[in-house]
């Protein structure tokens, strides 16, 4: 196939395709602007008319269904049917006057559809959902087409003598100012063929257009590339005359004015090759003598490589020495200390003997620090290192090194604390007296800056294989007895049980994974709605901390917030929660979605003027005004009558956030409190809302925190609402905002963020609810 004959089938079948393309996206254009003008024309009917909304008001379901003619007059409408606004059909009509249509009910057809909107439904054969769009109807065989038209009351329901003539005039004021309630739907019955019909009228008169517009542009394209073929034809032949070398006369004729440039470059190039030849030869000789030159180079160059390999090799060794070896003491680090246990632990079990673990802390070591400062403070951790070292016999530790030089069975692994793993230990009791024999040579008087120095170790020993097999784990166990003979023993030298574990050591290992938490992004925030009840808008989210382990899975917040409340690691998750909270709030609010406020709880550890400042540095690097935050205060934070308290909350409210009082009431504490401080807001805790449609004490006790916040111009907040008794007797006694289960579980951001997209997305909630009630 030649050139020519390629490119002309290319540009048709090109062309083809664009006509084909085109045709599809007017025919789907033309089906739906005949849906589109269907519905308009539909609904405009039902706007425009008061007769409907008075049929339906006065329950005139005879004349409501000879009204109902007046949508067969549309083209494709073969039969209209009315339902009251709970799905009953009242009224229906077809071609003959009356309707064979069998209509689906009224739920199944408008689905999650909100009750004030106009739907479009698609059904199969088999009354099941499929798409309304051009293909579906286009493949679908006998599929049916549903519009189904909400009617509106335009007047008050509950006004006497309601004539015709007052809806009309209540119609007309209802355009302008939209306040309308549901009071039955207009469906109608759509052919869909007769609507593809147009389509396909509008369809095939594009595609014979586009086809005869191809056809002329086809004839057109063939006749340039035929001229511009036979151009490059010569070229060729030119082409293949100079690479044999019969050419070499130059005053090539190209009759076509866009190859003239080519020509004039070849006559160059005939006349150039000489020149190029002589060239290429001179500059041969030249390469041969730099080669020379380059091999000499070549040699002093692998001996300044050979130089520097010596001294990266040197380097390597040094940062061996500083990832693996404690500085100060030149003992292995915790991490190598980690891996050599692990080497000895396979050795003592392939050779089925004992292992020993000696975990030391030098009691009152801060002392040291303060008193003497903290040059004193590292001599003496040189000291006991150099008697640890000492400690150990030949047959204690492990038979070869790399570097004999080196103590592995020794580390300082962190602070004042020291690990020791004799090896090659006949029996158990043996790590006792390795224990005894250290603690004895530990408590011998030591020099330390002209001053006479005594320390007392405490020693915790964890066995292999008795209490476990793994280094970590057995670092830990070590670790627990030493804290457990601290704290809890008279005596200083334990071996660890199963009894430590129950007393302290879930605690102790809750609290060093807390501490790796952040770093191992395993907290996540989950955030509950706060509900405005009046439009079912989302007003704030409030954040939840939660904590994924890999291992525990879903740890409780009651157990871990109240571990770092008491060890003092409350402040890292607070301020993490602060950045996490801020920083999904302004993603939501780039991607547009409409959230006022989010809410987070802050601890009496944070009471502190350093909190100030990081919230401002917080707020500005997530580009938030003070108000898109919500600090929720305890009781026990207010109940102090502490002018710095007051300061402290005042600095808060100059930031411009909103401040809320969680669980109010559960502490039992005197209201007088209330009045003193700049508060937003008050919660009612959930133990009073619960049951508070059924219980009276429960009711006055609500009803009371109501009208005392009224007074004091505070807003409240129910918490934990999870029935529709407990919203309606809440919402009937003036509680605006409600947060719980009734409408949402505390949800990730992901999950949020659709529930944001939908605006007053629990309106029809709330709606069904005010109907149900009456």
């Amino acid at each position: 196939m030649t050139l020519t004959r390629k490119s002309v089938g290319f540009f048709v079948c090109s062309s083809l395709i664009l006509s084909l393309v085109a045709t599809a996206l007017v025919a789907q254009g033309a089906y739906r602007q005949a849906i589109d003008k269907l519905a308009a024309v539909a609904a405009a009917r039902v706007e425009q008319r008061p007769e409907i909304p008075w049929f339906f008001y006065r329950e005139q379901h005879s004349s409501l269904q000879y009204f109902l003619h007046i949508f067969l007059e549309q083209p494709a409408v073969t039969a209209a049917v009315a339902y009251s606004s709970i799905g009953t059909a009242v009224a229906e009509t077809g071609m003959n006057g009356t309707s064979t249509e069998r209509f689906p009910a009224l739920a199944s057809i408008r689905g999650d559809a909100s009750v004030t909107d106009t739907t479009l439904t698609a059904l199969d054969e088999a009354n099941a959902p499929s798409g309304t769009h051009f293909w579906s109807m286009l493949f679908s065989g006998k599929s049916k087409l549903y519009l189904t038209i909400p009617v509106f009351l335009p007047v008050d329901s509950a006004a006497p003598n309601l004539k015709l003539e007052d809806f009309a005039t209540a119609m007309n004021r209802a355009q302008k100012n939209g306040s309308r309630v549901v009071i039955g739907y207009i469906q109608l019955a759509i052919n869909p063929a007769e609507v593809m019909a147009v389509t396909r009228t509008t369809a095939i008169e594009v595609f014979f257009s586009t086809l005869f517009l191809m056809i002329l542009t086809s004839i057109s394209f063939l006749l340039i590339v035929r001229r511009d073929i036979n151009s490059l034809n010569q070229l060729k032949q030119l082409a293949s005359q100079i690479l044999s070398g019969s050419k070499h006369q130059t005053g090539i004729v190209l009759r076509s004015d866009e190859y003239l440039d080519i020509g004039t470059v070849l006559n160059n190039v005939m006349q150039d090759s000489t020149d190029l030849k002589q060239e290429v030869d001179l500059e041969h000789k030249l390469a041969l003598m730099k080669a020379d030159q380059k091999a000499t180079q070549l040699s002093e160059r692998e001996q300044e490589l050979s130089r520097a390999t010596e001294e990266i090799n040197a380097t390597r060794e040094q940062l061996h020495r500083l990832a693996n070896y404690d500085r100060l003491t030149s003992l292995p680090n915790r991490q190598l200390f980690t891996e050599q246990l692990g080497l000895l632990l396979r050795l003592c079990a392939r050779n089925a003997k004992p292992l020993a673990l000696l975990f030391i802390n030098l009691d009152n070591f801060h002392r040291i620090n303060e008193l003497l400062g903290r040059s004193s403070g590292d001599l003496l951790l040189q000291e006991v290192a150099k008697r640890l070292s000492g400690c150990l016999r030949t047959s204690d530790v492990l038979a070869h090194y790399v570097n004999p030089d080196d103590q592995m069975n020794i580390s300082r692994v962190g602070g004042d604390e020291f690990a020791i793993a004799p090896s090659q230990l006949d029996q158990i009791e043996a790590a006792s007296l390795i224990a005894q024999r250290v603690k004895a040579r530990l408590l011998e008087p030591m020099i330390i800056d002209s001053q006479e120095l005594v320390v007392n170790p405490s020693i915790g020993i964890a066995l292999a294989p008795r209490n476990s097999m793994d280094a970590e784990e057995l670092l830990s166990f070590a670790s627990a007895a030493m804290h457990h003979a601290k704290m809890h023993s008279s005596e200083e030298c334990l071996v660890y049980s199963e009894e430590m574990e129950a007393s302290g050591q879930d605690d102790l290992k809750l609290e060093s994974e807390l501490r790796k938490a952040i770093d191992r992004n395993e907290l996540r925030l989950h955030y509950q709605p706060q509900v405005d009840t009046s439009d079912g808008s989302i007003i704030c989210a409030e954040a939840l901390l939660r904590w994924e382990h890999p291992e525990l899975g879903s740890v409780s917040p009651t157990r871990f917030i109240s571990l770092a409340e008491r060890t003092g690691l409350i402040w890292e998750l607070g301020d993490w929660a602060l950045v996490e909270a801020c920083r999904q709030m302004k993603d939501f609010r780039d991607q547009g979605l409409l959230l006022p406020r989010i809410a987070i709880n802050i601890s009496p550890q944070q009471f502190k003027p350093v909190f100030i400042s990081r919230l401002q540095e917080v707020l500005r690097a997530s580009e938030l005004p003070g108000s898109a935050l919500e600090l929720g205060l305890s009781e026990a934070i207010l109940m102090e009558n502490d002018s710095g308290n007051l300061k402290f909350l005042q600095e808060l409210k100059d930031v411009g956030v909103y401040l809320s009082l969680e669980n109010f009431g559960t502490s039992h504490a005197p209201i007088t409190y209330l009045s003193r401080h700049p508060l937003d807001e008050i919660k009612i805790d959930r133990s009073f809302v619960a049951d508070c449609d059924k219980r009276r004490e429960h009711a006055r006790l609500v009803q009371a925190i109501i009208a005392m916040a009224n007074s004091l111009s505070l807003r409240t907040v129910a918490e934990g609402v999870e029935t529709e008794g407990e919203y309606r007797f809440l919402a009937n006694n003036g509680v605006g905002v409600m947060r719980g289960y009734l409408f949402s579980k505390p949800l990730p951001a992901a999950e949020l963020q659709r529930l944001l997209v939908v605006p007053w997305h629990f309106m029809s909630q709330i709606q069904r609810m005010a109907l149900l009630s009456n």
